[in-house]
């Protein structure tokens, strides 16, 4: 899966002076059995988006130069045999970009002159969603978390496993190696009979950790989640003298990742993750328990919609399921125009909302109680 990132969502509203952008999401599964019945729902996705830009008198050739991105995704076999939980797929002209997350997406296709980004609610809001390092120098794994479930990051040039930046040292009397797996070729097990061989892991690793710090820090930079590592003991204390991620938790899952599947991880990383995050929130819905009705928070969307674009949101507290969004009728996919459809303008404004706020440093959390967004969509206090 993908972390998305503030460089991201910049892009996503990044104006090129193309007044089209087509914004397409489906849910997908992580097992192959599905694969056929992801694809196809993707297909008829972009069947329907093809007709609607024809209707809008776009020339064969346009769309088919538009969609292409996206219509090499359908034919990749190997793409879909390393999906997530839900897909989304952001094209313009000479601009795509893909997302794998793990969080629910509704069955959606939106066309208009800016991307859309609230049916990713789950994947960019700062409640149920946490980020999980598994430590082993076997293999280090980052996912990303919810409430329900994690899934892991795809890294690129970050080193996984000690073996990848380690040489066996020299070799010496008292020290012997042997490999694992009843002689197939392996990672090689160093046995060794004085503290100069356990100085040797020590250094070893901690240099292993630090790279694998400063190449998750481009992943990490523009994140704000909460993190919980996961590890042996000696692991853990190792990543915490290399790290640079200020969101790093005290407390950790003292296990080796290794012997955990993501559900276990999760399972056990979870309850970390939720005591910060639910105390987080807790203090954000106090602190606009406090401010409402002084003019430094609101529940009127065209103020906080006014706010947002300056950057004063601070905190955005939005409806946690969005009703406005109806992507299907009769259980095909419909397209949805932005900008035509007046009963979806309040959604459309929720989605600028969250945008903004999140570009400008801000915090969003999800509420299910309609009575303090005054029955709204949303909810803010400001930060100034």
């Amino acid at each position: 899966m993908d972390l998305l990132t503030t460089a991201d969502l910049q892009a996503l509203a990044h104006d090129d002076g193309h007044d089209l952008a087509v914004s397409l999401f489906l849910p997908t599964h992580r097992v192959t059995v599905e694969l056929e019945a992801d694809r196809l729902r993707l297909k008829n996705l972009l069947a329907a988006v093809t007709k609607s830009l024809h209707d809008d008198g776009m020339t064969s050739a346009a769309v088919e130069t538009l969609l292409a991105p996206a219509w090499e995704l359908h034919t990749d076999v190997r793409a879909w045999q390393h999906m997530s939980d839900g897909l989304a797929i952001f094209l313009r002209p000479d601009w795509h970009r893909v997302v794998r997350v793990a969080v629910d997406v509704p069955l959606l296709a939106a066309v208009g002159d800016r991307f859309v980004v609230t049916p990713l609610l789950s994947a960019v809001s700062s409640d149920d969603h946490y980020l999980l390092l598994a430590v082993s120098q076997r293999k280090v794994r980052l996912l990303e978390g919810s409430r329900h479930r994690v899934g892991e990051v795809e890294l690129r040039d970050v080193p996984t496993s000690l073996r990848e930046v380690i040489e066996a040292p020299g070799p010496r009397s008292d020290t012997m190696t042997r490999s694992l797996g009843g002689g197939r070729s392996g990672p090689a097990v160093f046995h060794g009979h004085g503290a100069g061989d356990d100085e040797f892991k020590h250094d070893e690793m901690l240099r292993f950790l630090r790279l694998v710090a400063d190449g998750l820090h481009d992943y990490l930079t523009d994140q704000d989640l909460p993190m919980v590592l996961v590890g042996l003991d000696r692991n853990v204390a190792l990543y915490r003298e290399a790290n640079t991620y200020a969101k790093v938790l005290d407390h950790a899952v003292r296990h080796n990742p290794d012997q955990l599947s993501d559900g276990e991880l999760h399972d056990a990383a979870w309850p970390i993750a939720a005591e910060y995050v639910d105390q987080a929130k807790h203090a954000a819905i106090q602190r606009f328990d406090q401010l409402i009705g002084s003019g430094a928070a609101s529940t009127d969307a065209a103020t906080i919609e006014a706010a947002a674009e300056q950057g004063r949101v601070d905190t955005l507290f939005v409806t946690s399921e969005p009703s406005c969004w109806n992507p299907t009728v009769g259980g095909r996919p419909t397209v949805v125009r932005l900008g035509a459809e007046q009963d979806l303008a309040a959604c459309e404004q929720l989605d600028r909302c969250v945008l903004a706020t999140l570009l400008h440093g801000g915090n969003a959390y999800t509420v299910a109680e309609p009575s303090m967004l005054d029955n709204g969509l949303m909810a803010a206090t400001f930060r100034y």
